[in-house]
This record gives structure tokens, C-alpha cells and sequence, in this order.
């Protein structure tokens, strides 16, 4: 893939995950690349167009939306991500407690023995729904409160009076949720797929035309794409690199030792 053509996918692929609709995607990707293509012919780079990928995408996307959207970094890291798994999992939590405190208050017509008994099924009822909600939700948005109805339900098969069945719901959904996350966060840091440029983070390639820092990038290939590269010294070409980072669209490498 070109670097042009690797530009506007990229660039594609952040604009949709800021929420931007697809045809107003679509004709911001088909405007880039019309732009780039026109450059070409006039001799300019992808970079005398573009500069920082970055910033050019995170500007176009709040000018369109009106307003400050998600910036690169945080949508390629996963941060966005999480946020709005964290999000949902409040919304939820809230939407569950919710309907438990109206089933108190409807329980709490009858009987002591009767409000017993009809917590004993709401309490069991609530954590197999929401058990089995998780099997078909990815991120474990439903576990916590699943783990924490089952521990209430056991207390109302107990006997337990009923405000030891909340707080022991509220504290085993909150540990188990605070648990979770940070179990979650540490495996998408470790696991998060790299987006465009960024797969190439790590490999290893060739260089195409010779890298001199002082007087602008040189071109590498990795497998069979090329890209503009720059490192902090020379890097003469036919020499071996490996891709430490990314820089906008442009990998920064560094030349690998002779075996």
C-alpha cells in the first residue's frame, strides 16, 4: 500500500472511531485522497500535505462535529474504548439498582416472611440474568453485578435481613467491578491490536533510499510496502532496520547490527 493510500485508511479509521457517520467519513476520505492525488502530480509529498497525521485528522474531525472529539493517542491506545465500556457499565449499575429499590419498595407491602421470600427469587433471578447476559457481552460488563446478586441471593436464602443483602450486593459488585477493570487494563495495554502504521511497530525491513535526519526521511520497505522513514542518525541504503515507534506517518527506525 502506498503511503497515500495508507494515509486516508488511517485517517478513515480514526475519523469512524470518533463517531463520525460513515457517509460523512467516506466524503472527507474521498476529499483527502483527491487532495493527495493532486499533490502527487504537482511533485509535493504526503507530508508537505498532511504534516502530522495526528493533528490533521483530530482537526478535520472536530471541525466537522463542532466540538473537541477523541484524540489519536487515546483512540490507538484503547483509552476511548474503555471509557465507554466504563460508561455503560455505570449506565447499568444505575438501571439495575433502579429496578431493585422499586422491587423493595413493592415488597415492602406485604409481610416480613413474604418480603423474604420474594427476595430469596428476585436476588437469584437477577444474578442468572445477568450471568447469562455476560455470555453474550464482551469486556465483562455484567460479571460484577452477576457475582454480587449471587452473593446477596445466597444471603437471602440464609435468612439474612434485608439491608445486609444490599450492602453485601453494592460492596461485592463494587470490588469485583474495581477488580475486573484493572485486570481488563492491563491485559488491552499488553494485547491491544496496533491501527495502520503502528502494526509495523517491531518489525523489520530494508532501506530503500538512503535515511539522513539533517536533510529530510528516507524510504524503507516492510514486507511489501513502502514507507517514509527517519532515525536518529544515517542509515545508508540496502541496510537492515527495525521499526521502534511511529511518528505521524512516518516510522521511526533504527539499523539493525550486521550478523
Amino acid at each position: 500500500m502506498s503511503d497515500r493510500a495508507q494515509v486516508v485508511a488511517d485517517a478513515e479509521k480514526y475519523w469512524l472511531e470518533t463517531g463520525l457517520a460513515h457517509d460523512v467519513v467516506e466524503g472527507m476520505s474521498n476529499e483527502l485522497a483527491m487532495h493527495l492525488a493532486e499533490a502527487e502530480r504537482d511533485g509535493r509529498t504526503v507530508d508537505e500535505v498532511v504534516g502530522d497525521l495526528a493533528v490533521f485528522a483530530e482537526g478535520w474531525a472536530a471541525a466537522v462535529r463542532g466540538r473537541p472529539v477523541d484524540s489519536w493517542s487515546d483512540i490507538q491506545s484503547g483509552r476511548t474504548r474503555r471509557r465507554r465500556e466504563f460508561r455503560r457499565e455505570t449506565f447499568f449499575y444505575g438501571v439495575a439498582t433502579t429496578a431493585l429499590v422499586a422491587a423493595a419498595v413493592v415488597a415492602g407491602q406485604g409481610g416480613s416472611d413474604v418480603d423474604q421470600e420474594i427476595w430469596r427469587w428476585l436476588w437469584t433471578i437477577f444474578a442468572i440474568v445477568v450471568g447469562i447476559g455476560e455470555i453474550f457481552t464482551a469486556g465483562f460488563f455484567l460479571l460484577p453485578f452477576a457475582i454480587g446478586g449471587a452473593a446477596a441471593a445466597i444471603l437471602a436464602w440464609l435468612g439474612v435481613n434485608l439491608l445486609a443483602q444490599w450492602l453485601v450486593f453494592f460492596g461485592v459488585s463494587t470490588i469485583s467491578l474495581l477488580y475486573l477493570r484493572k485486570f481488563i487494563n492491563r491485559q488491552d495495554e499488553a494485547e491491544q491490536p496496533r491501527v495502520g502504521a503502528n502494526r509495523w511497530v517491531g518489525s523489520e525491513g530494508v532501506v530503500l533510499q538512503g535515511i539522513d535526519p539533517h536533510t529530510g526521511s528516507g524510504m524503507v520497505r516492510i514486507l511489501n510496502e513502502e514507507w517514509r522513514a527517519t532515525a536518529l542518525g544515517k542509515i545508508p541504503a540496502g541496510s537492515s532496520i527495525v521499526v521502534t515507534e511511529v511518528d505521524g506517518a512516518r516510522l521511526i527506525v533504527e539499523q539493525l547490527e550486521d550478523a
